[in-house]
């Protein structure tokens, strides 16, 4: 009996919902509940009776379910129950685990009596039931369970036992009656009325049905097949109304020894065909029994009908022996291509033999153990290999027989006039028969044309005209006879030869880049009216050939180095030649780069020694020369009138250097950039000091200095942490004196010096620096340049 509100669903329709528990304490339930379905039914039809109207039924009528008395205007007591009928067609079979009934109040007489309305089923009835016809009352359902709610839109009833006991007795539906107590149902105080529809939600498991479609291997079940190894293979169709992951136990035997009954099980997982294979667990030569049914974790179908089959595992024992009248390896010249032979299978007498496989399938022998001839039409010329398997009656193949047998060579033979010509010149090509068959016609197709049929003459030939029209292709012509059976031979394939009539180029001397050049283009191509050339690929421009069969063509190259030329010409007839790449070599126009005092590539000078570089020109017209020593600004100077230019450059620190020089020409072109690489030597200062060893805190030191730099007038140091300080240069040399701190703490002093010259420029640094013995007295100067 319920008690509170229902957590099951009320509500009509089948859900989709496989169950994930078990209602506790079901000793029902020793398997895993994953086969259970949780669904709802709803009432499909009402009623109800009247004691004012007792020979009337009222069948679904409009408005609420009622029950108990009341007392209408006319001051008539009427005293109702009702009926509601549930379809149970859908749950044949069913083991219901749970259900719940529940129902909702809609009016109540008054609420402040107990309720104590009760649910019955009832006997079946042929009509519908009237106040003196009433259908026999047979068992109360436990409730309802309520809230503390009046009306309750919530009352629930055990439905499980009612349920089981209809299905379990094949009912096809369940009716049940909605009343009071009889010390109640006639008393107004205790009338309801109720929403005209019932709903039960249930946990219930169907069996799944019998399989159906029964087969072994390939054969349905019926009769008693052969089956060979892998042939045995046992299927059914197989469905389960709660669950998807099911299983099939498959069951088989010997029929003279059915007390071997053998069983394997396969998972079904979602699918509706179940599959077995026995394999090694049959013997060879036994007839067998089987069957299936369907198994979830609660219950299993019935099993089904049974099937035959008898093993059959041993092959023939040798391969068939093939002969043909028509085609052996010792006459090359029998048949040919498109031409049908006769080919023999004997299985020489092996009555297990009922047929053969070959590459055209399979075919049945005369008898058992006889032999079978088939038709074949080779397709290609040359020695050829037949390979056929002996099958008996359960499929088991032999070792395969072999023949090997020439077909003889009658593809046509092709012969084109000219054989070899210029592009776009017709040929005359002429098909003639060979071999056996005979020549009624001929398809052909040149290139990638669409293949064509002509009529061979009385003769058996047949000519044709073809044009080579397109230079980069390989010219292909591909001829088939029409044999007198009307079947084709293999192609011939015959390339036209040719000659693609390139034309020849002249190339001037010292192609130079932003230089127009002059390239002549002389025609081979007869009755060429055009030439096609392109520059690297680019674009490709048109220009007329003049009478002698020559064009000239202007080209002013942008780039340095090699350039591919490509030219071809073309006839009024539109009939081009082949393409001649030709490779030029393209000069720089980039300026040249001299310097006496710094020449490329060489150590020279040095770091603030100035030197001069000279630019020059291949190309005349140069106005003014744009140079760029390392990071510095672009800077610009005039060309003289020998062309020509000269600047004076100097290094700021050592070794190596990049110059970039572009020429500037009238016209407002420039050239090509001239990389001039160059390195310049290190300059730093000298230094000697009058210590040895290491220095002492309160030790007085004098340094000198000599320069390597030209013109230097003073030195520049930085010793330690103490600012930059400056030092005269004499006749290249200057002196610096220092003392060491009576408090130094730090075990060396550094020292940075640069020489400076009169316009301020800076030498290398000499970097150097002294180690202080802070405990032992002794000094020394290290230099670390």
């Amino acid at each position: 009996m319920g008690s509170g509100r229902s957590t099951l669903p009320a509500r009509a329709g089948v859900l989709a919902v496989t169950a994930a528990v078990v209602t506790a304490g079901s000793a029902l339930l020793a398997a895993p509940a994953s086969a259970t379905t949780y669904t709802s039914i709803q009432s499909t039809s009402w009623s109800y009776i009247d004691s004012a109207q007792p020979k009337t039924s009222f069948v679904n009528p409009a408005g609420d379910a009622p029950i108990g008395a009341k007392i209408t205007p006319d001051r008539k007591k009427h005293v109702s129950k009702s009926y509601f009928t549930f379809d149970l067609t859908g749950l044949r079979g069913a083991k219901v685990l749970s259900a719940e009934l529940s129902g909702k109040e809609t009016t109540v007489a008054d609420c402040s009596v107990p309720r104590g309305t009760e649910l019955w089923v009832t006997a079946p009835a042929r009509k519908a039931p009237t106040w003196d016809a009433q259908p026999r009352e047979l068992s109360k359902l436990d409730g309802p369970g309520s809230l503390d709610v009046c009306p309750s839109d919530y009352l629930d009833w055990d439905a499980a036992p009612a349920l089981q006991q209809a299905i379990d007795a094949g009912l096809p539906s369940l009716t049940l009656v909605l009343r009071l107590p009889d010390g109640q149902q006639y008393n107004p105080r205790f009338a309801r009325t109720y929403r005209p529809m019932l709903y039960v939600s249930l946990q219930k498991n169907q069996p799944p049905a019998t399989p159906t479609a029964l087969k072994t291997g390939q054969h349905p079940c019926a009769g008693n097949p052969l089956v060979r190894p892998g042939g045995a293979a046992l299927s059914a169709t197989v469905s389960d109304p709660d669950d998807m992951n099911f299983s099939a136990e498959f069951a088989w035997w010997p029929v003279d020894h059915p007390d071997q009954r053998t069983t394997g099980t396969d998972d079904v997982y979602g699918s509706l065909s179940a599959y077995y294979d026995p394999g090694s667990q049959l013997a060879d030569g036994v007839t067998y029994e089987w069957q299936v049914r369907a198994k979830d974790s609660l219950a299993a179908s019935e099993w089904s009908g049974t099937c035959r089959f008898t093993t059959d595992f041993k092959a023939p024992a040798a391969g068939p022996v093939i002969t043909s009248p028509d085609y052996d390896y010792s006459d090359i010249t029998k048949g040919g291509t498109g031409i049908p032979g006769s080919f023999t299978f004997d299985a020489q007498g092996d009555t297990d033999v009922v047929g053969f496989t070959w590459g055209g399938g399979y075919v049945p022998a005369d008898h058992p153990g006889g032999q079978a001839t088939v038709q074949y039409t080779p397709t290609r010329s040359g020695p050829q290999d037949m390979y056929a398997w002996s099958v008996d009656a359960a499929g088991n193949t032999s070792p395969s027989g072999g023949y090997r047998f020439w077909v003889g060579s009658n593809e046509p033979a092709v012969a084109c006039t000219p054989s070899s010509d210029y592009v776009g010149v017709p040929r005359q090509c002429t098909f003639s028969p060979r071999g056996n068959g005979g020549a009624t016609a001929y398809a052909w197709k040149f290139n990638d044309g669409a293949e064509t049929t002509v009529a061979a003459g009385p003769d058996g030939t047949a000519t044709v005209t073809v044009t080579p029209a397109e230079p980069e292709q390989f010219q292909t012509l591909t001829v088939r006879t029409r044999l007198t059976n009307g079947n084709l031979t293999a192609a011939t394939t015959h390339h036209p030869g040719i000659r693609l009539g390139e034309p020849t180029v002249d190339v001037p001397e010292g192609v130079r880049v932003g230089a127009p050049a002059e390239f002549t283009f002389h025609a081979v191509l007869p009755g060429s009216t055009t030439f096609g050339y392109s520059w690297d690929g680019g674009e490709t421009v048109t220009v007329p050939a003049l009478a002698d069969g020559t064009a000239k063509a202007m080209i002013t190259p942008a780039e340095s180095g090699y350039h591919q030329l490509t030219v071809f010409s073309t006839t009024a007839s539109g009939v081009r030649s082949g393409s001649t790449d030709t490779y030029v070599d393209v000069a720089s126009n980039q300026p040249t780069v001299t310097s006496t005092d710094y020449p490329e590539y060489v150590e020279s000078g040095g770091t603030t020694i100035p030197g001069q570089f000279t630019f020059t020109s291949p190309v005349p017209g140069v106005v003014s020369y744009t140079y760029v020593l390392e990071d510095d600004a672009p800077v610009t100077v005039p060309a003289g009138t020998d062309g020509s230019a000269t600047v004076t450059l100097t290094p700021l620190h050592a070794y190596s250097h990049t110059l970039l020089v572009t020429s500037t020409f009238g016209d407002g072109t420039q050239s090509e950039t001239r990389r001039y690489y160059f390195l310049a030597k290190q300059i730093s200062p000298q230094m000697t000091c009058d210590t040895n060893g290491y220095l002492r805190p309160g030790q007085e030191v004098h340094c000198t200095f000599t320069t390597t730099q030209p013109n230097a007038v003073a030195f520049r140091y930085v010793l330690g942490a103490q600012p930059e300080a400056t030092v005269p240069a004499t006749d290249g040399t200057g002196t610096m004196t220092f003392t060491v701190p009576a408090d130094q703490t730090a075990s060396s002093i550094s020292l940075y010096v640069r020489s400076v010259n009169a316009l301020g420029l800076l030498s290398d640094p000499l970097s150097t620096g002294f180690s202080v013995d802070l405990g032992s007295g002794t000094a020394s100067a290290r230099h670390a340049v």
